[in-house]
């Protein structure tokens, strides 16, 4: 293992090393690293060089093409992730801390709907805000945002961790689909059962819906299961199997007649919308998004 000991030298300038370290392991060439950080070659060597004196070890093989030595491989490990850390800090190097970094999770519903609308206001609103965006499921975004990864996310289903904030934005009325021809306009219970479905696995909240006439008795033989939202419409549009989502996010698909909605005889739930974020974590970003969240949403139950 490394150890670093700064000794006496400033941390930025351990990051500007380390940085400089980085390059030369990708280039492998001191010149063309001065050339990407618009430094001189001098600087790269003595930079280089002030690292293995301090580390008391070698980390390049200067007869081998800059190969790296076993301990400079060890230290460029540690370098990418001390460099990925460093720009995670959105702060470093502003002239004053405010907030530009805005982590925010959606899942497949929202991400098909009204997402980019929101990340175009936002990004109107605030043009120096850094967004970093993760799609994924309700399950998986309760996690990262409960493990302070997130600042904002739109989830579907019950959250119930009490260092959330809740919110409800409203509810998306779920339709089943198909395309065209796979089946009739309208279905009983019983035949709906003998059809193929794609739906989604546990735990989403959309599975207990398409996981019923899927388990029946007399039920079709293929049951497709994915993570996606966007996958399973591709799959449906190829004939795969009924899905059941919100019409909103097939609006363009059925305008398109590449897919046409299917009556069930029992109709299904409409699908909550929520926003959580940290009750610790409060912004003038976070709360601006909430608000623009909420007019979009509106828009697209209307």
């Amino acid at each position: 293992m490394i150890v670093f000991f700064y000794h006496g030298a400033s941390p930025d300038m351990q990051i500007h090393s380390l940085r400089t370290f980085y390059w030369v392991t990708r280039l492998n060439s001191f010149r063309r690293t001065a050339e990407v950080l618009n430094i001189s070659q001098p600087t790269v060597s003595s930079r280089i060089r002030g690292l293995e004196e301090e580390l008391g070890t070698a980390l390049l093989h200067r007869d081998r093409d800059l190969a790296l030595t076993e301990q400079g491989r060890e230290l460029l490990a540690y370098a990418q992730n001390v460099l990925r850390l460093t720009e995670d800090l959105s702060f470093y190097k502003a002239n004053q801390p405010v907030e530009t970094r805005l982590r925010m999770g959606a899942n497949g519903p929202v991400a098909a709907t009204w997402l980019m609308p929101l990340v175009q206001a936002l990004e109107k609103t605030f043009p120096d805000l850094r967004l970093e965006i993760e799609v994924n499921q309700t399950s998986t975004l309760a996690d990262h945002i409960a493990a302070n990864q997130l600042e904002l996310a739109f989830v579907s289903g019950e959250l119930t961790n009490p260092a959330l904030r809740i919110q409800k934005l409203g509810a998306y009325n779920m339709v089943w689909a198909a395309k065209p021809g796979m089946a009739p306009s309208s279905l009983t219970d019983e035949e709906l059962s003998r059809l193929p479905i794609v739906g989604y696995r546990w735990p989403s909240p959309v599975h207990p819906f398409t996981h019923l006439p899927a388990s029946r008795a007399n039920r079709h033989h293929r049951f497709t299961q994915s993570d996606s939202l966007f996958m399973m419409i591709r799959l449906a549009i190829e004939g795969v199997g009924l899905i059941l989502v919100p019409r909103a996010a097939i609006r363009r698909e059925l305008e398109a007649g590449l897919l046409c909605i299917i009556e069930a005889q029992t109709n299904p739930l409409p699908l909550p919308v929520l926003i959580a974020r940290p009750r610790a974590h409060d912004s003038e970003v976070t709360s601006k998004a909430v608000l623009l969240a909420q007019k979009l949403m509106d828009e697209v139950v209307e």
